[in-house]
């Protein structure tokens, strides 16, 4: 698929990518494992992934957009989908 300019490109990369983040919150079961804030589409952004184990950490989430859904589901199989206040918790070691 061309493009006219760069604008139409990165326009239609940020709304493939935030489909592919959707459909990876949902597949995770569309809510924080920590406090049940729950994806009610239109706060997508507020959701992270966190590796269980950081050891079998294989790509960043960066990484994984652009992935195969295959090698997604792999790879969130190793995660919990929390939201970004959890996240920093479970990262300050308070949780």
């Amino acid at each position: 698929m061309g493009y006219k300019n760069k604008y139409d490109l990165y326009e239609n990369q940020k709304r493939r990518w935030t489909q592919r983040k959707v459909k990876a919150i949902l597949y995770k079961g569309g809510k924080c494992a920590v406090c049940g804030a729950e994806y009610d589409g239109t706060n997508g952004a507020i959701f992270d992934f966190h590796h269980i184990n950081p050891e079998e950490k294989e790509f960043e989430w960066g990484k994984l957009r652009v992935r195969s859904w295959d090698s997604v589901k792999e790879e969130l199989d190793k995660e919990i989908c929390v939201c970004a206040n959890c996240h920093r918790l479970v990262h300050s070691q308070r949780f």
